[in-house]
């Protein structure tokens, strides 16, 4: 333990840390811009200046580790001239008049209609008013005004990327962006480029962040102090009042967020809360909750057309008709339910003697993935997963949880932002992933027909030498892992609540249920199947229209509107709180399931979910190309879905970001058949027979094609194909 003295106050410090990190801890202030918990000391700003004793300069504290017997000054004349001086000259290339005008007060009293107009000059103009940093730094220091030339370096607003954009008229140059992208995000997106008073933070090339590897997971948003980095969508909200901390389920990894909100209890935006989340949880739940397309109040066909009708009319008749059909009424849900919504449900389906499933893949006993075991030296091997796409939250928890530095191997056909910042990445022939894995333990044939060379795979070997080796995989597009008891094999379930459906089972697969000829009325719940036949009652219970017909349809909440409780990948079960008001006349899945139970008068809430079978994963077949299908399919779980729906079929954002509705075409494919980006192309195989829009792409391997599987499509398992092109205008 170290003693010193702050402001002539002893206080106490561990090894290794700084000046400013003690004085935080004991509640001493010290201005800071460039400074940022989670971020390693900068020194850029030079604003947390301090007086040692016994020394001829002040220095930064944020660099100053805590010695023995020091006796350090926070607040002098001196330290208040140096950095009111210093914050003058940072905001001689900043828009300041309003943040100097003696006359501000009235100002804003006059101009808040016009807050948050798109242009640069004005705190009442910018979309971080009140929440600047900058002001709160001039109020400290009492700025009056600025004894230097205004430089405004007219630099153009970047708008072409989705979720946020940039103006870096408004940047200090903090570097808080660069390193939390390089240093926690370990994406590299951003950097300085240029020297002295050209210097500007931004991409390689200036090209767009779409073009870069960017992850769009906001956390450079989320740290910049100014407004220099803002959100899109949530600029044009009113400021927000309040926080609620709640658990984000968009997938299995649960993360912890803020939802805010705003005076009269709209949501305004989702932040991280102490950690890093993904761009799922930070700009898609705020659209996806208001969205336009959302249905808020139950439908019922009468007279073969869709009409509004009272909740209790809508859950009075599909009461009857699940009554009505009771043994021959399919369920399939969706696991975006609170862990309390689905118990009901499944004592529900007991009463009503329903078959059930899900449209998961649970591999075994789904088992939960314990972060606590990486503590020594291990080695990840990852296959047919791109864990920054789809887990980059998890992954920077496994990185972490690491105390030796962990080796990735990635086992992809395709490339992807994975494959290229894995230490080491083997690509086999499609279809060849779980091949490569033998292989390399030894295990089944011998000869090596992966496309891999014998030396890579002796390479990789040697590196599993020795060390604690782990399998991660996604059960939607793979086999079980045929590797030896010492190595673990941890499935990555995209979907939250996946490990509470695993204990609960199911009675098949929806293809299963879809098929049973004794079948007559269909329940979707938060999923959209490919109906594979007609149906005498198909009720529908989501929060958008499915894209195919119905005869009911309640509408549910969001996980942003109900209470409960989920259970994520690590088997923790996390709260979900309610932050708003169910929007329009939506109502939680829970409440829908009591209330039908209520009608039909069978009390759910004594009665225990009766046991079903555990559905194992998928058998993935090799199909090999032919003359007739001379094309690989490959298939990848969406991994971006809520109820059923892609996000790229509701937001623009996610659709640019990945465009999961598309046929992704390789190169040589594309050049063979002349398909450009958007025209129509028909795939055809001996199952399939889909017509979407074609994208081309050259980090496919030769002579494939890639489709992002949802339910509604009918596609789950690599195959050869076909591709007709069927018109070549684009769209």
């Amino acid at each position: 333990m170290i003693e010193l003295m702050i402001d002539g106050k002893k206080v106490t410090a561990q090894k290794g840390e700084t000046v400013l990190k003690v004085a935080q801890r004991y509640n001493i202030y010290i201005p800071t811009l460039c400074y940022h918990k989670d971020l390693s000391p900068y020194g850029g700003c030079r604003l947390c200046i301090v007086e040692v004793e016994g020394w001829p300069l002040p220095v930064a504290s944020c660099t100053l580790p805590a010695q023995e017997g020091l006796k350090v000054k926070t607040d002098t004349p001196l330290l208040k001239d140096l950095r009111r001086f210093t914050l003058q000259l940072i905001l001689s290339e900043h828009p300041h008049a309003c943040l100097i005008c003696d006359r501000k007060e009235d100002c804003a009293h006059y101009m808040e209609c016009i807050q948050k107009a798109p242009i640069t000059f004005g705190c009442k103009f910018c979309p971080s008013n009140n929440d600047c940093e900058l002001q709160t730094l001039v109020d400290y220091l009492e700025i009056k005004d600025i004894p230097f030339d205004f430089h405004y370096r007219s630099l153009m607003v970047e708008r072409y990327d989705p979720f946020f954009e940039r103006d870096y008229n408004l940047c200090i140059l903090c570097g808080r962006c660069v390193r939390m992208c390089q240093e926690v995000r370990g994406a590299a997106t951003l950097d300085f480029h240029h020297r002295g008073p050209d210097t500007l933070v931004g991409t390689a090339f200036r090209l767009p962040h779409l073009e870069t590897g960017c992850q769009f997971c906001g956390a450079c948003v989320d740290v910049c102090p100014t407004g220099a980095l803002r959100e899109r969508y949530g600029k044009w909200q009113a400021k927000s009042e309040k926080s609620v901390r709640a658990t984000c389920a968009l997938c299995n990894i649960g993360c912890s967020i803020n939802l805010n909100i705003d005076s009269e209890g709209k949501l305004v935006s989702s932040t991280p809360d102490n950690n890093q989340i993904c761009v799922r949880g930070r700009f898609g739940i705020v659209p996806m909750v208001y969205h336009a397309r959302r249905l808020t109040r139950p439908l019922m066909k009468k007279d073969n057309r869709l009409v509004e009708v009272e909740w209790e009319e809508a859950l009075s008749y599909v009461a009857s008709k699940l009554d009505e059909h009771r043994g021959k009424t399919g369920l399939l849900f969706g696991s975006h339910m609170t862990i309390e919504a689905l118990e009901s449900l499944y004592r529900l389906a007991d009463d009503l003697r329903c078959s059930i499933a899900a449209p998961l893949d649970i591999d075994g006993k789904g088992e939960p993935l314990k972060l606590e075991e990486f503590k020594d030296e291990s080695v990840f091997l990852v296959v047919n997963t791109d864990m920054i796409r789809d887990f980059s939250p998890l992954l920077l928890m496994l990185r972490m949880q690491s105390k030796i530095q962990s080796t990735i191997i990635v086992i992809d056909s395709l490339e992807n932002k994975f494959t290229n910042m894995a230490d080491l990445w083997l690509q086999p022939k499609p279809g060849k992933e779980f091949e490569t894995v033998s292989l390399l333990f030894g295990r089944g044939k011998k000869r090596n027909t992966t496309g891999i060379s014998h030396e890579t795979l002796e390479r990789c070997k040697d590196i599993l030498k020795k060390r604690n080796v782990y399998v991660l995989y996604n059960p939607a597009h793979s086999r079980r892992i045929d590797v030896p008891k010492s190595v673990r094999t941890l499935p990555l379930y995209s979907s939250i609540n996946t490990l509470k459906i695993c204990e609960l089972g199911t009675d098949g697969s929806v293809d299963d249920i879809l098929k049973k000829k004794t079948i007559d009325c269909l329940y979707a719940i938060g999923v959209l199947p490919r109906l594979q036949k007609g149906y005498k009652t198909v009720i529908v219970q989501n929060c958008f229209p499915p894209p195919f017909e119905f005869d009911v349809f309640l509408p549910t909440v969001t996980f942003v509107e109900t209470r409960g409780s989920v259970i994520n990948i690590e088997g923790k079960v996390k709260k979900v709180r309610r932050a708003i008001d169910p929007v329009g006349k939506s109502k939680p899945d829970d409440w829908i399931f009591q209330r039908m139970s209520e009608i039909l008068k069978y009390d759910i809430k004594r009665r225990r979910p009766r046991q079903r079978k555990k559905k194992l994963s998928r058998v993935f077949e090799d199909m090999g190309t032919s003359k007739k299908y001379p094309v690989n399919l490959l298939v990848r779980e969406n991994c971006y879905m809520y109820q059923g729906h892609p996000l790229s079929s509701l937001m623009k954002g996610f659709q640019r970001l990945r465009d999961d509705t598309a046929l992704w075409i390789s190169v040589d494919v594309a050049k063979k058949l002349r398909i450009k980006d958007n025209m129509h192309v028909r795939v055809i195989s001996r199952n399939i027979n889909l017509e979407l829009h074609a994208r081309v792409s050259d980090n496919l391997p030769e002579n494939s094609v890639l489709i992002y599987n949802h339910p509604f499509l009918g596609v789950d398992q690599n195959q050869a194909v076909r591709i007709e092109c069927i018109t070549k205008e684009t769209r």
